[in-house]
């Protein structure tokens, strides 16, 4: 069974830039590598992406990308979502509804933090080694 992994991005921080390609191929990469599936939640504020940049964006990744994305046009998590890796600037509001975040100052640094999302997605996904049981009540 895969594991779900939930990644949100601001993405007028990259959008149309020249990490775009970048940010959205490193994501599918962890998708395939780590055999996992990401839920993608991309999210802007309002007025930052007009309606036709939005649309060439879709376009331009639908057919490459192999996983569900979800366009909000709002930072706030609602009480049924659950972000499991939160990568966002460092002025985005503080919410409980997500286990790791990693916050930027420059939109390059989206970058590192997709490294550390392969590096927890990996470190939580893998074979756990199966632990012997140290007690000896049972024995004779």
């Amino acid at each position: 069974m895969k594991n779900k992994l939930s990644l949100r991005l601001k993405l007028s921080d990259f959008i149309n830039s020249e990490i775009e390609s970048n940010v959205m191929e490193q994501i599918n990469k962890i998708h395939n590598e780590l055999d996992v599936a990401v839920l993608l939640y991309l999210w802007f504020d309002k007025d930052e992406i007009e309606g036709t940049e939005l649309k060439d964006f879709l376009v331009r990744w639908e057919d490459k990308l192999s996983f569900r994305t979800v366009v909000k046009q709002s930072s706030i998590i609602k009480t049924n979502d659950f972000i499991w890796f939160d990568i966002a600037p460092l002025n985005t509001s503080k919410s409980s509804r997500k286990r790791f975040e990693f916050k930027y100052l420059e939109n390059k640094q989206i970058l590192q933090g997709l490294k550390e999302f392969y590096n927890v997605a990996k470190f939580t996904t893998a074979e756990k080694p199966i632990k012997k049981q140290k007690r000896n009540d049972y024995e004779d």
